[in-house]
């Protein structure tokens, strides 16, 4: 029985096949597959409870599996559909059937880009990324975390370059749209974002000079307003001489939310961050050196849209703590100085140290703002273009406003990843 059923599925494939891709065959002929398995391993230790009197220690391999197509619709109009799977944990459900596979595989690209409409203007429609993982406002992509996890956003995208001088990016799009209920049509949570950046290479010599604005908007219940983040910055980066580049970055809050009754807590928007960098990557005698500092700054009153940029492997990876303390992504409430260093000996292998040191920008519960210091240790082997392998480890010293009322202990990780691409 079961036989006769798959041999019916591929004659009725095949028929469909032979009937309807000869007459849109030029729908596939510059489709263009690719893909990544990524798996991330680690063994954590007090990380929920920085006591190593209590056994809270975990282990967990998490898997990322992402499958996507790139491919014209028109000579002037393409698409790109992308796939992911990352529920998978090793020691999880044994085997899954096609039902919950399905269930488990979201979309997370899915748009059409138009080349030059008004013959300047790239626009972009639908699920898609949005800016780089270490951006310290707004990013949607595939995250550096413990769960490999992956934002995308709902938008339209316009980009536009200005005879040569200048680039123009900007968005208009949905972080969350829960329908309007039909019970009471006043009722809306939307959460919109709208932006865009300006950036230039003709400024700054060897450089280049970005400003940006945008504003996430959370619809308020009924008759009261809205909750309105906005957030302006500028961005300079560029290099200095022989392998020694810089960045340097100022943020500023606006807005207000409108949607607290309670009086004087609605008041306006008014944080602010920086974050200024040093960066070197040269060869020295036929050895990859590389080195870096930056010191970075969020008031406790800064907030961002979505910040992609994190700090450090426990401070900055791991999500799911019960303490709330880590997870940290971007620069609210935190000061923060680090520095790296590493070396590859040889083409393949690369030796890298980071520390960190943490602080909070205003006092938490009155102690201290000491959060911790961090030191990490990263051995890479690039196996080949496409094939990359990292054990790490990585020890956390907790600082004097997280310490315990009684005995404290360093979180401490050793982690191991792998990422094919194809």
């Amino acid at each position: 029985m079961f036989a006769r059923k798959l041999a019916s599925l591929c004659l009725a494939l095949a028929l469909v096949y032979s009937i309807s891709l000869p007459a849109r065959a030029d729908l596939l002929k510059n489709f263009k597959a690719d893909g990544s398995i990524e798996t991330r391993t680690f063994g954590i230790n007090n990380e929920a409870d920085r006591n190593s009197n209590a056994d809270d220690y975990r282990s967990q391999t998490q898997t990322r599996l992402m499958l996507g197509g790139s491919f014209d619709l028109l000579d002037d109009v393409h698409s790109r559909v992308q796939l992911l799977k990352n529920n998978a944990v090793f020691g999880g459900t044994q085997g899954e059937d096609l039902n919950t596979v399905q269930s488990n595989i979201n979309v997370i690209n899915a748009y059409a880009k138009i080349d030059k409409v008004f013959n300047h203007v790239d626009l972009t429609i639908g699920r898609q990324y949005y800016g780089k993982s270490d951006d310290l406002v707004i990013y949607y992509g595939a995250n550096n975390d413990d769960v490999l996890s992956v934002q995308s956003l709902d938008a339209f995208r316009a980009d536009a370059d200005i005879m040569g001088v200048a680039k123009i990016q900007g968005i208009a799009g949905k972080i969350f749209d829960a329908g309007l209920p039909a019970n009471n049509p006043l009722v809306n949570s939307d959460v919109d974002v709208i932006g865009g950046e300006v950036n230039s290479d003709k400024v700054i010599p060897k450089g280049n000079l970005a400003a940006y604005f945008y504003d996430a908007e959370a619809k308020g219940p009924g008759v009261l307003g809205n909750n309105n983040l906005e957030v302006y910055g500028l961005r300079a980066a560029g290099d200095i001489l022989m392998g020694l580049g810089y960045s340097a970055e100022g943020i500023l809050n606006g807005g207000r939310n409108s949607t607290l009754t309670t009086p004087g807590n609605n008041k306006g928007y008014d944080g602010n961050a920086y974050l200024l960098a040093l960066k070197y990557n040269q060869d020295v005698k036929n050895m990859a050196v590389r080195a870096g500092a930056e010191y970075g700054r969020g008031t406790d009153n800064f907030q961002s849209i979505s910040a992609g940029k994190r700090f450090g492997i426990i401070w900055g990876e791991h999500t799911t703590p019960a303490n709330g303390d880590l997870g940290y992504t971007g620069l609210s409430d935190l000061k923060v100085v680090d520095l790296t260093a590493g070396v590859s000996p040889i083409a393949k292998l690369g030796i890298d140290l980071g520390w960190y040191r943490f602080q909070y920008d205003a006092y938490n519960g009155g102690r201290s703002t000491s959060a911790g210091t961090e030191y990490d240790l990263i051995i890479s082997w690039k196996h080949s273009e496409n094939v990359y392998l990292e054990a790490n480890a990585a020890d956390f010293q907790v600082g004097q406003a997280n310490v315990n009322a009684g005995p404290t202990s360093p979180i401490t990780r050793l982690g191991a990843d792998v990422k094919i691409k194809f």
